[in-house]
């Protein structure tokens, strides 16, 4: 038995945030072969949830950039938390600059009411405007990202620590480059976190205990199993510690091409199943190996 981890946004994904017949029925293919089929996602955990009983699938789940670990019984089996001091710190220092951010935690995803307006309100301003196509597809990702499951508006950063439930992961959004990359330089600062992307318009940051690579390897290891024969699917930046923990890495046709550069092989767009066309050749090469 091995594991195929995959992602979820650009990856298991279409553009219409469902997973298609064709890779459910890969997904299914390799389960019924003994293969762990696992999701290695920046979305929490409830949501992710939400999109597999959707999709009747019930996978492993790596969530929140690798800040949780689910079972397949729904069972939570390894967490590493933002402390709330640390959280404090960061989102203070967001909320003074105007930056768009979300708190994941293990109930929700919280965030303030103005800055989703504002947000929403500029990705409906850029959508009205003459873009080039990467940016048009970037505005579509972002405005994709409000389909998400568990959203809790609240009027102020103080609500948000308010709240006594475990913090897992920050993401914050902008447009605008040089704010981004002023946002990600300020955070790498800080020893205990991990910063990654996902997409051109946002950072994610974490513990730096968790990424998605530590949790798959930590999830083998709590199964006492190997990643030698281990594959993993994914499209960005954020994916990137996974690639490095298998043997196996398979870049998005739809993914940049630094990215396809750090994988074994790349597969077809995730609007054209590339997940199934990649669950398949792997396992006829995994048959081969054995």
């Amino acid at each position: 038995m091995s594991f195929i981890a995959i992602d979820l946004d650009g990856t298991l994904l279409n553009d219409q945030n469902e997973i298609s017949e064709e890779n459910i029925k890969a997904i299914q293919y390799a389960e019924d072969r003994g293969f762990e089929v696992v999701i290695s996602t920046g979305r929490a955990y409830f949501d992710v949830q939400a999109i597999c009983e959707k999709a009747g699938i019930a996978p492993f789940v790596i969530g929140t950039n690798g800040a949780t670990i689910h079972s397949k019984n729904k069972t939570c089996v390894s967490s590493v938390t933002l402390t709330k001091d640390c959280v404090e710190t960061i989102i203070q220092w967001l909320d003074e600059r105007n930056y768009y951010y979300e708190v994941f935690t293990d109930k929700a995803i919280y965030t303030l009411k103005k800055g989703r307006e504002h947000f929403y309100n500029e990705i409906q301003r850029l959508k009205r405007a003459d873009l080039d196509a990467d940016m048009k597809e970037l505005v579509e990702v972002a405005e994709r990202q409000f389909d998400q499951f568990g959203y809790v508006l609240v009027e102020n950063y103080y609500d948000i620590l308010k709240q006594e439930e475990e913090f897992y992961n920050i993401l914050v959004c902008s447009f605008d480059k040089k704010e981004l990359e002023e946002a990600r330089s300020q955070f790498k600062k800080f020893d205990e976190l991990m910063v990654v992307s996902s997409a051109d318009h946002n950072i994610e940051i974490t513990s730096k205990r968790a990424s998605k690579g530590m949790a798959l390897e930590k999830l083998a290891c709590l199964m006492n199993k190997s990643l030698d024969q281990a594959m993993a699917i994914g499209d960005s930046n954020n994916d990137l510690s996974m690639f490095q923990k298998v043997t196996y890495s398979v870049a998005m046709g739809n993914a940049k091409d630094v990215i396809k550069a750090a994988c074994t092989t790349t597969t077809l767009k995730n609007n054209e199943n590339g997940v199934a066309q990649a669950i398949y050749r792997y396992m006829d090469n995994f048959v081969i190996q054995k």
